[in-house]
C-alpha cells in the first residue's frame, strides 16, 4: 500500500503513488504536490509528521502509518470523495475503507458528503489542534 508517511530528512510528506524511480508526494506542511526520487525517502513516523499538523495528537490516537497518512492528506487537502482518495492513491476500496473505520473509531475523521458523493473529512477536534500550532 503506498499511502503512508515518509520523510527526505527535511520535510513529511504523504506518498500517494510510485511512478517506477519517482514517488508522486504531497507535503504535510505546504500541501504540495511534487515528485521525487524514492530512494530519497524513508518511511517517517506517524507521530513525528501528525506533530507538524496536530502536534498533540499521539501514537495511541493513530495506530499505523497508512491511518496517518490519510488523516494528514484530509488535513492538508480538506474533505475528500472516496473515489477520489481511490484515485490519488494506490490502494484497494477495502484497505482505504479499513483505514478510515480506524479514524473513525478514534474520532478524528467523520463521514461527509463531496459533490454528492461518499467521502471523509477530518473531525473538528483536529482543525482545533491545527490552529493551536
Amino acid at each position: 500500500m503506498n499511502m503512508r508517511v515518509v520523510t527526505d530528512g527535511d520535510a513529511y510528506f504523504v506518498l500517494q503513488r510510485v511512478l517506477g524511480e519517482d514517488c508522486q508526494l504531497r507535503g504535510v506542511s505546504s500541501g504540495e504536490t511534487t515528485t521525487q526520487p524514492c530512494e530519497s525517502l524513508s518511511p517517517a513516523t506517524a507521530e513525528a509528521a501528525l506533530g507538524v499538523v496536530a502536534g498533540s495528537l499521539k501514537d495511541e490516537s493513530v495506530t499505523s502509518n497508512q491511518a496517518a497518512a490519510l488523516l494528514l492528506e484530509l488535513t492538508v487537502d480538506g474533505p475528500t470523495s472516496a473515489r477520489e482518495l481511490l484515485d490519488r492513491f494506490d490502494v484497494c476500496e477495502s484497505d482505504l475503507h479499513g483505514v478510515a473505520t480506524e479514524l473513525r473509531s478514534a474520532g478524528l475523521l467523520e463521514p461527509t458528503t463531496v459533490y454528492g458523493e461518499r467521502g471523509y473529512r477530518a473531525t473538528s477536534r483536529i482543525a482545533e489542534q491545527r490552529q493551536d500550532n
